[in-house]
């Protein structure tokens, strides 16, 4: 198959290839080893048949239990083995919430979006259990030793709790901030049909204007949204190598071994 950054599927939205990047001693991530997306929950079955030629082994969805239960993953029956790894224990980024319930709260909170999604980012570091659930993925990454074979992680629009998922992986591999950033911030440009229709749609359903572009702001990314990750790094653990080994419990040889099965 082809290499490609974005790779464009009927029924999922923001699937992505991490191969092809470039570590800071000059080496690159394989390709067909590492996948982010967003939700597995439509997908037909030549979807699934794609992502099994492809070579995803493992599904990691790190949506809460809820989200789970309203939109199951259709990979039963596959070549995937999927694997429930709940960054929250509720969908705290609103991308699995219909946006009516949001319609009072963010005509009247014009700054609700900005201020809510840069508050989630700061629980992604500082909360033990999502900690814990990102440690979960390395350990999955870790399981992963096969050449052209991937794993898949993702969330609801494969943004928020995927997008760190992402900046840790690429940051443990070697990957500089710069090139992760750009990785991050891809996603507005890769779904940004999704989010103008999305908008267009409460704007005809009767929001303000200032209340559509507060559903814009939670169902795009931001880099004030990193930033803030980033800020409660530093704050709490002084820098990325020592948030991925003291933060996520990655040792030393975890690391070493990462580099081995995921860079050429």
């Amino acid at each position: 198959m082809e290499n490609k950054r974005v790779i464009n599927l009927d029924n999922a939205d923001n699937v992505r290839e991490l191969g092809g990047y470039q570590t800071m001693d000059g080496h690159h991530i394989k390709w067909h080893k590492l996948l982010r997306s967003g939700s597995l929950g439509f997908i037909n079955d030549r979807e699934v048949q794609f992502l099994e030629d492809y070579g995803v082994r493992y599904d990691v969805d790190l949506r809460s239990a809820q989200e789970v239960k309203d939109v199951k993953d259709l990979v039963d029956g596959s070549k995937l083995h999927y694997i429930f790894d709940p960054v929250f224990n509720e969908d705290r980024t609103d991308n699995s919430q219909d946006p009516e319930e949001f319609h009072q709260l963010v005509e009247e909170h014009p700054e609700y979006g900005m201020q809510h999604m840069e508050e989630v980012y700061r629980q992604m570091i500082t909360q033990a259990p999502c900690r814990k659930a990102f440690h979960e993925l390395f350990m999955v990454l870790l399981e992963n030793k096969i050449d052209g074979q991937s794993v898949l992680f993702h969330c609801t629009a494969g943004k928020d709790r995927t997008g760190m998922s992402a900046v840790f992986i690429l940051a443990a591999l070697g990957v500089d901030m710069e090139t992760i950033r750009k990785d991050y911030i891809l996603t507005n440009d890769v779904v940004k049909d999704v989010i103008g229709r999305k908008v267009q749609e409460v704007r005809t359903a009767g929001f303000s204007e200032h209340a559509a572009n507060n559903l814009k702001t939670l169902y795009s990314v931001n880099m004030v949204f990193l930033d803030a990750a980033l800020e409660e790094i530093t704050k709490h653990y002084g820098n990325m190598q020592n948030f991925l080994h003291d933060g996520l419990d990655l040792t030393d040889e975890d690391i070493d071994k990462l580099k081995t099965y995921y860079l050429d």
